[in-house]
């Protein structure tokens, strides 16, 4: 049963004949004709009787008319509602990222939400993950991506979005001879890196202090040299074959595709990082905000099922019912 034959049955019902319904809704007699045969056949009862005026509601029809009347009523009324809503949900919508997620989540973001509600206005802050915090303590932004559990105040709603792994990524045409060997690798254990220089972000982000924290605990020291500020520039300079550097898919996923760049897996332990997603407090009853928020959490699990953004998807609203792990893929 569907809203077609719902509306082909009530028009006829209306008209007194299929060809009076077949007239209001300029729709070919036959094809009414046919919906009316296959509802008739799924409820297995007679809605009409036929005669040479036309058709007329048999006692089942009548009883059946009610219900079709409520659920058309009901679907017009769900419409409505969901147009409202979008209709009222406006206003600007701050949201504080790094420039890895960024890079992931940014374009579908925005064009979902253009699509979705076309009066909310979307405004991306990017920056190191230090600085989200502090813009989100300062209520600077409405919604904040980051890395940090402890960060709860101001916080009308703590998500753990996403555990991402962490990959050591490296051009697959090296121009520096001592990452000749390297390029080959599928895998690598965490002490290994101590051999390597390595670009690192500002000391205060999330990610130099976990590497810092899983060198102090292995007893080793990681050599380092500063990244260019920039995610992309400092990419592009290892897509060139000149350097190596440890990031999450999400920063990475648009040079993978093009095979501009390879990850190889770290292991020994296995890098991983878990990142939330905030509301902030003074913004927990804006409908555009609550709009953003909730596309954020869709966006997230549709990179994860096309592993532009791969790990462990803690948040399972909108997972996908299968998801392939491509890890074998793209550290092979």
């Amino acid at each position: 049963m569907n809203t077609k034959q719902l509306e082909y049955f009530l028009a006829t019902a209306e008209q007194g004949s299929i060809s009076g319904a077949a007239k209001i809704l300029d729709v070919a007699q036959p094809a009414i004709s046919l919906q009316l045969a296959n509802l008739e056949h799924e409820l297995k009862i007679k809605l009409f009787e036929r005669n040479f005026r036309g058709v007329a509601l048999t006692t089942a029809g009548e009883q059946f008319e009610e219900h079709a009347r409520l659920i058309l009523n009901q679907i017009d009324k769900a419409k409505l509602e969901i147009i409202g809503q979008q209709t009222q949900c406006k206003g600007k919508v701050v949201v504080g990222l790094s420039q890895s997620i960024c890079n992931v989540l940014s374009i579908q973001l925005q064009t979902e939400l253009e699509h979705r509600f076309p009066n909310v206005e979307l405004a991306f802050r990017v920056g190191p993950s230090y600085k989200v915090e502090n813009w989100f303590a300062d209520q600077k932004i409405d919604i904040a991506l980051c890395y940090n559990a402890e960060l709860n105040k101001n916080a009308a709603t703590t998500l753990p979005l996403l555990s991402e792994k962490l990959y050591l990524y490296i051009s697959p045409r090296p121009k520096n001879p001592s990452y000749s060997e390297l390029s080959l690798y599928g895998s690598i254990p965490f002490e290994s890196l101590q051999d390597y220089e390595l670009f690192m972000p500002d000391r205060r982000d999330a990610l130099p202090v976990l590497l810092t924290a899983e060198a102090d605990n292995l007893g080793i020291k990681l050599k380092t040299r500063n990244a260019f500020g920039q995610l992309m520039t400092t990419l592009h300079y290892v897509s060139q074959g000149f350097g190596l550097a440890i990031y999450p898919s999400s920063a990475t996923c648009h040079l993978e595709a093009s095979k501009q760049i390879r990850a190889i897996k770290i292991i020994q332990p296995e890098l991983k990082r878990d990142v939330y997603l905030r509301l902030s407090d003074h913004q927990r009853k804006n409908a555009a905000v609550a709009a953003v928020f909730e596309l954020i959490r869709e966006t997230t699990a549709n990179a994860h099922a096309d592993n532009s953004w791969r790990g462990t998807l803690l948040d399972t609203k909108y997972r996908h019912p299968s998801v392939v792990n491509i890890d074998s893929a793209v550290v092979g």
